[in-house]
């Protein structure tokens, strides 16, 4: 545990150096201003850069430790799972190696092994994941996930006087065992390693572990959730990982309780330097309200004296925003009551925080400059309408009967109906009051369950499949009328009015060749919704004389839910359609094979083809992390080579590893003619994406053995990914996912010319660490969410710096296209018309304007200035230029 660390002054220094002479490749204008901002502050505090989504906070904090590296120091980067592999790219584009992220305590013993240069303490950059505190530890836990404190324990008295503590040979476990022996290693490094100096806070908890006693520490049960050694072992366990100057806290407003697993990583586990600082990142440090500013600041390791005027200057601030957006016209004294505020607000932040938003960014200002639009109208909200007259009679009973049911005022009432009530309460709309009563899958919905449980601040009743009646007659008497509605017809989910809404809206933008995103919660709707998309368009396909890429429909041993029939007959019934379903599975197949001799020759070039690519690159980039990408590359295509057999017995085409890994490739190339340097670069994508999202060492080179081992995943990830879809023009991508398949979906929807056109994501694992904009400018929220910073990271996933958005304004201003003409991020949330679900999306706008009014300064919403004369445009105009401003860049450089 050397700790050289020349102080933040030096680092600061660096950081001022590093804007000043960073390539233009490596960092833009607004993210040199942040370096030279976070060396202003870090000095005395820490820092929380707060741009909004896909604005580069994550290369801001590559650069701020690799300036604390550079000065002697270390750094702990803490970030959520799955976020691993980006987190490294970033690193090696700034040119730093760092080992994968520590998850769990099996990967942290791995660094005691023969296979890692050195324990987690002399790592200068470690990673480590937001869930590593979660330990299951108990009486019957294994021996090895709680040795470390008794092995600890026994090395330091062994340093101290030279022998063991009485007992130590006659402990319960077998310290040959493989993973004991490990924990022994660890134990040893870490006690010798612990420098001698009185005040180094490593020493301090190490002279405290007397207190302990030696007996106490063998007893497993003392190692559980709120027992008396948790905390001892979890402070132990940071001992091996070494004390850091600086703290990364990325997606810092998750998980924001006092016990929650980041908290507890940062309060008990990670151990600090003497003069620490935290960088939290977060584009959404509140959320819900101005009161959660306490517990972001919380999170820089902020002093209460520190926040208690902060906290005030926030309160005083949402009280002037009310205020001011009641009477700024009329009343020149709340007027001037915001502008203190703001003014206040500012003052009493601006130490803590940066926020970075898109009106500064380049393209956001041109569109503003081209269209005579405002800044914020780059992006189009437009409501996907469904009228109530519109419906089918049992939707219509099923509507009022939801309707009816949000409002009985009963004192008994159902764990169902409470259900329902608190859904429309914390703001999801009718649709998914319908959804989570009838078509919630307690499997593959569990994971968004438990998520939103972390997001709500009213406990929710567990989901169940069936309401159940209630003894009180009115909600029994509604809740028979929406059960008897819906139950009778199982493929109700095909004419469920928020999909038939949502695949009209689609369809529209996805024949004008755009890509569409859409959010949904609940998966059996969602999996409707994929499965009637793809229908419709092979039927369109077959109707035209069109080819389309299967070669029947699918059944499926899972059952109705899975089989592709139900949505082909309901899509052949929606588009009248003329194919003769009793002869499609022929017409498939007679189309698909027609050209089978061109994808049989493919494949039989393709292993050569990929190997002429990757020499190709290989001659232009010898060394480096490419240069060993290509070689370990080069040696999974001479185990594919080994492994490929020609195809025997009755194994389908479709379901053969070749078939699907030129599948695969193809979808990933922008077109069917690709040059050989092309089809190894989508190769080496897919390589990469089948690698453990938190653990892949892509440019590490690999014996034949290893490769062999990697066409095994990555092949069995392509059966996965690439087999049974439906023509795959639309997909799914829901909580049971696998990470590696959600990064070949990825991969494949960046593709501006392949499928899927279409994705389907759970809002769970689409709205954080998933990069989809470089095709795709639109986005549906099929279940619009009660949480507008939720929102706000659902739009982040296309509204990204490089984006298809700002590349197709680009073009659109060289076509000399003005005006609303102009291309704009497309924001589609499906809403029942006259309905509480009108009501509540008006109420995610209003809590999405306080979230604008605490981050961006605006205090009155752009939608409400467009109709303004002069007189009223002058007043909010001077509003506007005392708002609150966080900007590392200069104020006027926003306005102007």
């Amino acid at each position: 545990m050397k700790q050289n660390f020349r102080g933040w002054a030096e680092v600061a220094s660096h950081l001022r150096d590093m804007a000043n002479s960073s390539p233009a490749s490596l960092v833009n204008e607004g993210q040199r201003a942040s370096l030279v901002a976070i060396a202003e502050r870090i000095v005395s505090n820490g820092v929380i850069v707060a741009d909004e989504v896909g604005m580069g906070k994550t290369r801001i904090a590559v650069f701020v430790a690799q300036a604390v590296v550079r000065c002697g120091g270390r750094c702990a980067v803490i970030i959520p799972p799955g976020l691993s592999f980006q987190w490294r790219s970033e690193f090696r584009d700034c040119g730093s190696d760092v080992l994968p992220v520590v998850r769990s305590l099996h990967g942290y013993f791995e660094a005691w092994n023969d296979e890692i240069p050195a324990p987690w303490f002399n790592q200068s950059i470690v990673m480590i994941s937001h869930q590593f505190s979660n330990w299951r530890l108990g009486p019957n836990s294994q021996n090895w996930r709680w040795c470390l404190l008794p092995e600890v324990y026994a090395e330091v008295r062994r340093l101290a006087d030279g022998r063991m503590p009485r007992g130590y040979d006659d402990v319960a476990y077998d310290r040959t065992a493989s993973h004991v022996q490990r924990v022994v290693a660890a134990a040893k490094s870490i006690a010798q390693s612990v420098p001698s100096k009185i005040n180094n806070p490593a020493r301090r908890l190490i002279s405290n572990l007397s207190d302990i006693g030696w007996t106490a520490a063998l007893s497993p049960a003392s190692y559980g959730d709120d027992q008396p050694l948790r905390d001892w072992l979890e402070k132990v366990v940071g001992l091996g990982l070494g004390a850091f100057d600086l703290i990364i806290v990325d997606e810092a407003h998750k998980n924001r309780s006092r016990d929650g697993r980041l908290s507890t990583i940062l309060a008990k586990v990670i151990l600090e330097g003497a003069e620490s600082r935290r960088l939290a990142l977060t584009a959404t440090p509140i959320e819900l309200d101005v009161s959660q500013w306490e517990s972001t600041l919380a999170r820089l390791d902020t002093t209460e004296a520190q926040r208690v005027p902060i906290v005030a200057a926030t309160k005083c601030y949402a009280r002037a925003i009310r205020r001011v957006r009641l009477g700024w016209r009329t009343n020149a004294g709340v007027r001037t009551e915001y502008e203190e505020a703001a003014t206040n607000f500012e003052r009493t932040l601006s130490p803590y925080i940066l926020r970075r938003d898109k009106r500064e960014d380049e393209d956001v200002r041109r569109f503003a400059e081209i269209s005579g639009l405002s800044e914020y109208e780059y992006r189009h909200l437009r409501e996907v309408t469904i009228e109530f007259h519109d419906l089918s009679p049992a939707w219509r009973q099923a509507v009022c009967a939801a309707e009816a049911l949000s409002v009985v005022r009963e004192p008994a009432i159902d764990c169902g109906m409470k259900r329902l009530r608190l859904t429309i309460g914390n703001g999801h709309g009718l649709a998914s009051v319908i959804d989570q009563a009838f078509f919630y899958d307690i499997e593959d919905d569990k994971k968004q369950t438990e998520e939103d449980r972390t997001h709500t601040e009213v406990a929710v009743p567990d989901p169940v499949g069936d309401l159940e009646l209630p003894d009180t007659p009115r909600s029994a008497w509604w809740a028979s009328a929406l059960r008897n509605a819906l139950a009778n017809n199982s493929d109700i989910l095909f004419d469920h009015p928020a999909i038939l809404a949502a695949v009209k809206a689609i369809e529209q933008e996805t024949e004008r060749g755009e890509k569409v995103l859409v959010f949904g919660r609940f998966t059996r709707p969602m999996r409707a919704l994929v499965g009637l998309l793809n229908a419709r368009q092979m039927l369109r396909a077959i109707e035209n004389g069109d080819f389309w890429p299967q070669s029947k429909v699918h059944e499926d041993r899972r059952g109705r839910d899975f089989s592709e029939w139900p949505a082909v007959h309901a899509a052949h019934r929606q588009l009248q359609s003329k194919v003769d379903l009793s002869k499609l599975n022929e017409i498939l197949a007679e189309r698909y094979w027609r050209k089978m001799e061109y994808r049989v020759r493919f494949r039989e070039e393709l292993l050569s083809r990929l190997r002429e690519g990757f020499l190709l690159g290989k001659r232009s980039r010898p060394d480096g992390a490419d240069g060993r990408s290509i070689k370990r590359c080069l040696a999974v295509i001479e185990a594919i080579k080994r492994d490929t057999v020609s195809a025997v017995g009755d194994v389908e085409d479709d379901e053969r590893h070749m078939a699907l890994l030129a599948r695969a490739i193809t979808a990933n190339t922008d077109h069917p003619d690709a040059p050989d340097i092309d089809l190894a670069k989508a190769f080496q994508a897919l390589v990469a994406a089948a690698g453990d999202q938190d653990s892949s060492e892509d440019d590490k080179e690999i014996d034949a053995k290893e490769a062999q081992e990697i066409w095994k995943v990555l092949a069995e990830y392509l059966r996965e990914g690439y087999s049974s879809q439906l023509g795959g023009f639309a997909r799914l991508m829901y909580g049971e996912t696998k990470q590696q398949t959600r990064r070949m979906i990825q991969l494949a929807f960046n593709r501006p010319n392949s499928f899927p056109r279409v994705l389907v994501a759970q809002s769970l694992v689409g709205r954080e660490g998933l990069n989809l904009h470089e095709s795709c400018r639109i986005v549906v929220l099929l279940h619009p969410e009660w949480n507008p910073a939720v929102v706000e990271q659902q739009i982040g996933r296309i509204d990204r710096v490089g984006s298809h958005w700002a590349k197709a304004l680009r073009m659109a201003i060289d076509d000399e296209r003005r005006g609303a003409d102009l291309p704009r991020i497309e924001i589609r949330p499906i809403i029942f018309k006259g309905t509480y679900d009108e009501h509540n999306w008006e109420v995610l706008k209003e809590r999405w304007d306080d979230l604008r009014a605490q981050l961006h300064g605006e205090a009155i919403p752009a939608r409400m200035m467009t109709n303004e004369d002069e007189e009223g445009k002058a007043i909010l105009e001077n509003i506007m230029k005392s708002a609150p401003n966080f900007s590392p860049r200069l104020r006027t450089h926003r306005s102007s």
